[in-house]
């Protein structure tokens, strides 16, 4: 009986990694196309794409204005 149940176990975790590792590598096969320009005959990550250059723009200007924010804050805080 628990042979049966451990090869009831093994397919149910088995059929559940495979799922979650084509999930996965479809992921990053889509994060590589969005945000990286990749060589195509050495499949090497060469740089940013244009949308992945915005978005890292957009991004550290937002921490910045954010982090601005938090400071001016704090500084005014100290005069209460």
């Amino acid at each position: 009986m628990a042979t049966v149940l451990q090869e009831f176990v093994q397919i149910l975790v088995g059929g559940i990694s495979s799922l979650a590792t084509g999930i996965a590598s479809g992921i990053v096969d889509m994060t590589k196309a969005l945000f990286l320009e990749v060589d195509s005959t050495s499949g090497a990550a060469t740089g940013l794409s244009m949308f992945g250059g915005v978005v890292a723009i957009f991004a550290g200007l937002a921490l910045a204005v954010g982090i601005t924010t938090r400071v001016y804050t704090w500084i005014v805080s100290l005069g209460n």
